[in-house]
């Protein structure tokens, strides 16, 4: 199964809560019929992100929903839209797919 990368940036989220790291994934598997599955969380980097791990069964689907879930879904009060960078995971390479235009590291 492919792996998508969801970034989240703490400190841009109106309620930082960390129950985000569970919520975000129970829906997204919710709305993609079980085609995406929650794979754990990690945080990264010195603000520290967190990241969110999650299995898909068809890369293009799970990123529709994912992508809609993040601009049009308020998760714990938060507007995903701000905090949330999206990546590919090929083989520990990561390219990111959201938002367009992103430049840096996901990681």
């Amino acid at each position: 199964m492919p792996t998508l990368i969801i970034r989240l940036n703490p400190q841009l989220l109106d309620n930082p809560d960390a129950d985000i790291r569970y919520q975000l994934p129970e829906l997204l598997t919710e709305r993609s019929g079980s085609g995406i599955l929650y794979d754990g969380y990690d945080y990264v980097g010195s603000e520290p992100f967190l990241v969110i791990f999650l299995n898909v069964s068809d890369t293009e689907l799970a990123l529709v929903d994912i992508i809609d879930v993040i601009e049009n879904v308020s998760v714990l009060g938060n507007n995903l839209q701000l905090a949330a960078v999206v990546a590919i995971d090929h083989d520990g390479k990561y390219e990111v797919v959201y938002p367009l235009g992103f430049v840096g590291s996901i990681m």
